[in-house]
């Protein structure tokens, strides 16, 4: 294994069944000889452990249990359980506060392109658009005919800008990344010559999660940095300064 790889960030898609071949092989020798690694791994075991909500949960229901309980007895002096109401609220407390702590470090530390676009994407629904009748390819992609919309969106001749668009999210679903990036990207620069603005910033929204699916990070920044900027944007609560702070880890 190389000296200057990232350990934790291979750790973390060894644990997550990512990786494959020489690296698996050259990951799980370094778990195996190299102590440092092995604690590391062994730490990061744990905090994913620590964040599974059934602990935490069932915690929470056996404390609450035992202040009941506590509260219930009618011989102990009235102080007691007042202490000891507080003592058990400030440990769990403290509980929560740690493993909330540990999910996101480990939210932060475990973000990966595929992960951070598996979270946030969502298939683009199509509106229903009032005295207008739909054309073969909207109808296709409707009926979530993904395959078959691109079928008909590649024997077109001289596609118009819905048709671009209703063609990135068919190749965007079926994670035919490149395809969708040309095809937002065309409908882009049909806006940019014909001083249009056919759907511009669903059409800049998908092309960046094209970009991300992609696995290029870097070229996803700048949109989702302008459409966190613009409150007025409709993708505007998507992108969120978490969701930039993680995507930028990925650009590092």
């Amino acid at each position: 294994m190389s000296e200057n790889f990232t350990s934790t960030e291979l750790l973390i898609q060894y644990m997550d069944g990512e990786l494959q071949g020489e690296t698996l092989i050259s990951v799980e020798k370094a778990i195996s000889l190299n102590p440092e690694v092995r604690a590391e791994f062994e730490n990061l075991k744990s905090a994913r452990e620590a964040v599974i909500s059934y602990g935490l949960k069932k915690q929470v229901g056996e404390l609450h249990k035992e202040m009941m309980s506590e509260l219930e007895e009618e011989n102990l002096p009235r102080i007691q359980p007042a202490r000891s109401f507080l003592k058990r609220s400030l440990s769990l407390a403290a509980t929560v506060i740690l493993a909330v702590g540990l999910y996101t470090a480990y939210q932060y530390l475990a973000v990966s392109p595929d992960k951070l676009f598996r979270e946030t994407y969502q298939p683009y629904s199509l509106h229903e658009t009032r005295g207008s009748t739909p054309s073969p390819l909207e109808e296709t992609y409707k009926k979530g005919d993904m395959e078959g919309t691109i079928r008909q969106f590649e024997s077109l001749a001289s596609p118009v800008a819905q048709e671009y668009f209703i063609a990135g999210n068919a190749y965007l679903e079926t994670k035919q990344f490149p395809r969708a990036i040309a095809s937002f990207s065309a409908l882009q620069q049909s806006n940019a010559s014909r001083q249009t603005h056919y759907f511009e910033e669903d059409a800049a929204y998908y092309l960046a999660l094209s970009y991300l699916g992609n696995n290029e990070p870097a070229k996803a920044i700048p949109i989702f940095e302008k459409i966190n900027a613009e409150p007025s944007h409709p993708y505007h609560k998507k992108v969120s300064s978490w969701f930039l702070a993680r995507l930028h880890r990925l650009d590092n």
